[in-house]
């Protein structure tokens, strides 16, 4: 089966842990019962540091008494000025968070940095997040990895994943890093960590850091899918339909897919309102596959867009509605999109349900042959050269028809050589050298 030919893209956004619930008093022999909120308080006024960490957590948790999370973060200082790593770490994710106090990221990096030289790994992997992006201090990537790499070592699988994507996104990364890449991701992978798993999906799928391995591709998507995440179950529901590294499973596939879709991703409500239109893989029902592609379209996945409106425009198992059809192509010409570009200006070339309107027309053409697409460039080529929308110019003609036909568009090619049989050496020299400014 050709594959669906829809591409997936994939952001790995490196942000900094948010707060954790900071360690409870352990119950021991002599300390049979946790101490009571007045107890805490009474503790902390009198700059007892343990009671000040544990009075912090329980008014941020709103454990045993009103939450406030304002007054935590003063406890959390108290504690942290006395040195302990637990208050440390929370009050420097509260302040880059803006968590109830003002954003402060430089003091954000001071108190964690307290906490990480204490060895506390989740303050490490906070500090070498900011040390990278020069967050509250002045980048410096070999510090930032240094931190990362200590917290990684000490099992944090939020540091396993920032180091592993670190080493991965340099272009000008060795071999050997290539491999520290793979290994930390895995590391994380293992632990369960979603995005992990994700980026290992993609490495294996790419073939970067990693050989490709389709069907290690499929496991790891696999298992971040069963996990409830929506854009691996999205792109496992592809991988089934295909047979790519699985054996081929149209039921699974289409389970997947469905699942992705109904939490609401974006691509894999493109690709079922895909699979409802051809009707190869699934039964064809358009009314399906216009509900799929609007839920895409609504959260602006140009793709979506101009399938939707195109499905409008025909009318053909749905109510034709022109109005509806130009709304949503528009959105997707305006994305940028170029066979949506292209189709507007069709639209408005044939007067589809509305008035003709050849220079619009010529408007959209040419916004779609400037991104190098070969039907619209064999469009506008032929606008060029009957003078329609815009004024007649036979060399501005042979310059488009030749980009169509280096692009594939064979019904081009009668047009250029009718064209070079009329036109004189000057104006073929003119055309060719128009022909490399008009993808500028």
């Amino acid at each position: 089966m050709k594959h669906l030919g829809l591409v997936f893209a994939s952001f790995w956004i490196l942000s900094c842990a948010r707060p954790e619930p900071a360690p409870e008093a352990a119950a021991t022999q002599e300390e049979p019962a946790p101490p009571t909120v007045a107890e805490l308080q009474v503790a902390a006024e009198k700059d007892d540091a343990r009671a000040q960490l544990f009075l912090a957590t329980m008014l941020y948790e709103g454990r045993a008494t009103v939450q406030d999370r304002a007054l935590a973060a003063h406890w959390y200082r108290r504690a942290a000025e006395k040195g302990l790593p637990d208050a440390q770490y929370a009050l420097g994710v509260m302040l880059e968070q803006g968590d109830s106090v003002a954003v402060d990221e430089t003091e954000a990096v001071k108190w964690h940095r307290a906490a990480a030289e204490q060895g506390y790994a989740r303050s490490q992997h906070n500090l070498g997040l900011l040390l990278l992006a020069g967050r509250g201090c002045k980048a410096d990537v070999e510090e930032g990895q240094k931190w990362l790499r200590r917290a990684a070592l000490q099992g944090v699988p939020e540091a396993q994943l920032a180091l592993g994507l670190a080493y991965a996104s340099d272009p000008q990364t060795s071999e050997e890093n290539q491999r520290y890449a793979a290994a930390w991701l895995q590391h994380a992978a293992e632990q369960g960590l979603v995005q992990a798993q994700l980026a290992l999906a993609e490495m294996y799928a790419a073939g970067r850091c990693v050989p490709r391995d389709d069907a290690q591709s499929a496991r790891w998507l696999e298992a971040a899918a069963v996990q409830g995440e929506p854009q691996a179950q999205g792109r496992l529901g592809v991988v089934y339909l295909e047979g790519r590294g699985v054996k081929r499973d149209l039921a699974k596939g289409e389970q997947w897919l469905r699942t992705a879709a109904v939490q609401g991703d974006a691509r894999a409500q493109t690709n079922l309102g895909l699979l409802y239109a051809r009707g190869d893989v699934l039964e064809r029902q358009v009314a399906e596959s216009a509900r799929w592609y609007e839920r895409a379209a609504e959260q602006s996945v140009a793709e979506a867009q101009m399938s939707l409106a195109l499905l409008l425009l025909e009318g053909d198992g749905i109510p034709k509605d022109t109005e509806r059809a130009l709304f949503w192509l528009r959105r997707a010409a305006d994305s940028g999109l170029a066979l949506a570009q292209h189709n507007l200006g069709q639209v408005y070339l044939q007067g589809n349900g509305i008035p003709a309107d050849p220079s619009e027309a010529a408007r959209w053409f040419r916004a779609a042959a400037r991104q190098d697409l070969g039907v619209a460039q064999a469009r506008l080529g032929a606008l060029y050269e009957y003078g329609k929308g815009i004024e007649r110019d036979d060399v501005l003609a042979h310059a488009w028809y030749s980009l169509a036909v280096a692009n594939g568009q064979r019904s081009a090619t009668e047009r250029l050589t009718a064209l070079e049989a009329r036109l004189s050496p000057a104006d073929l020299a003119r055309a060719a050298s128009l022909r490399a400014t008009l993808l500028d």
